[in-house]
């Protein structure tokens, strides 16, 4: 076998993969309307839910002196804002559970470590009630600015409607592969839609 037809098999494969998983359905139920949220940036400037509409994002609840499982969960968002980079219509929000020692300058600190683009991947702090709120009440997964050990590590999936459509577990890989693919999804269904 000659290295050209090497490498055309393998361009073959590569190509065939990628066309596969981006074609895998996935079932992705409405769940609930994403609740409006709103705080400061690590940047030091408001933010709002109000400001994603039209777009597809992901919510996560963190914060940046966990040694758990939080350095795992923002390591895979970097990895997905990476493999969402050219594609201006997907955000990521991190909501730290910690807003007392997690105030902007520490966010900032910390965003950058996981190499968070600004505009496009949010790290914010609210009041501790409000953390509380979004976390039990607003997304319905655990999380408590009282003991943030406590938070959840899911990846809440939101649409371009503004309706949460899927949990994924930031610990397992398989789970975060499958938010991939919904992303994906998400993305051509708005697509059809416009």
């Amino acid at each position: 076998m000659t290295l050209g037809r090497v490498w055309l098999l393998i361009l073959l494969f590569v190509t065939g993969c990628t066309r596969y998983e981006e074609s895998v359905h996935i079932e992705l139920p409405e769940y609930f309307p994403a609740p409006r949220l709103s705080g400061v940036t690590a940047e030091g400037t408001a933010f709002s839910t109000d400001s994603l509409r039209g777009r597809v994002y992901i919510v996560s609840f963190f914060f940046t002196s966990c040694t758990g499982p939080c350095p795992t969960m923002n390591s895979r968002l970097s990895v997905l804002q990476s493999v969402f980079a050219d594609v201006p219509d997907v955000r990521f929000v991190s909501i730290t559970v910690d807003p007392t020692r997690d105030r902007p300058s520490v966010l900032k600190h910390y965003a950058t470590r996981y190499g968070a683009k600004s505009g496009r991947w949010y790290f914010v702090n609210m009041p501790s009630d409000s953390v509380e709120w979004a976390a039990t009440q607003g997304f319905r997964v655990p999380g408590s600015a009282k003991e943030p050990d406590l938070h959840s590590v899911r990846l809440i999936l939101v649409d371009r409607r503004g309706i949460v459509r899927g949990f994924f577990s930031a610990t397992d890989e398989a789970e975060v592969k499958k938010l991939e693919q919904a992303i994906h999804q998400l993305l051509r269904e708005g697509a059809l839609d416009q």
